[in-house]
């Protein structure tokens, strides 16, 4: 009975904090106070805008970039998300980026982080600070766009690159 009465509250919650829609609870407007004096973050706290750019970590090997990155977190390769390697790189890549001097490259019209790298050639040295390294030598970082939804049949990825900063990284 209890976990009806908890369901019942977290629908109400939950439907006071979306868009209208065609769903409608009794007595939902005068909870509405209410709910903001339970939940004052709302559900935007719980999330990120998947409007937002991704940073994306890139090595160069021999010619050709490689997208580095450790996740998705819950691979067999990361223990099933035990391995907490790959939520380290997101914070690794961030102190990389708040370093002093970053230069940032447009990547103009390039449909892919690999074709905007390609026409980037200078580097500046950092230091990896990290106690355990993922970012090394000849490295970048790419702000990835994602694609709107309406265009989704217009491009062959689900991003898009905006910019990139390549980094000769000493670890």
């Amino acid at each position: 009975m209890a976990a009806v009465i908890w369901a019942v509250i977290v629908l109400y919650l939950a439907q006071i904090f979306l868009p209208k829609n065609a769903l409608h609870f009794p007595g939902q407007e005068k909870l509405y106070d209410v709910a903001f004096v339970v939940a004052p973050q709302g559900w935007a706290f719980y999330t990120k805008s998947a409007k937002s750019s991704e940073f994306v970590p890139f090595h160069r090997q021999g010619e050709e970039w490689r997208d580095i990155r450790l996740g998705p977190h819950a691979r067999a390769s990361n223990a099933l998300g035990l391995d907490r390697a790959s939520r380290s790189q997101g914070i690794e890549g961030a102190l990389l980026l708040h370093e002093k001097g970053i230069v940032w490259h447009p990547c103009g019209d390039a449909t892919s982080a690999a074709e905007c790298l390609q026409k980037v050639s200078a580097a500046r040295k950092l230091k990896n600070r990290s106690p355990s390294p993922s970012i090394c030598g000849r490295s970048a970082m790419v702000e990835m766009k994602p694609v709107p939804w309406a265009w989704r049949d217009l491009l062959s990825g689900t991003h898009t690159p905006v910019r990139a900063a390549v980094w000769e990284v000493e670890c």
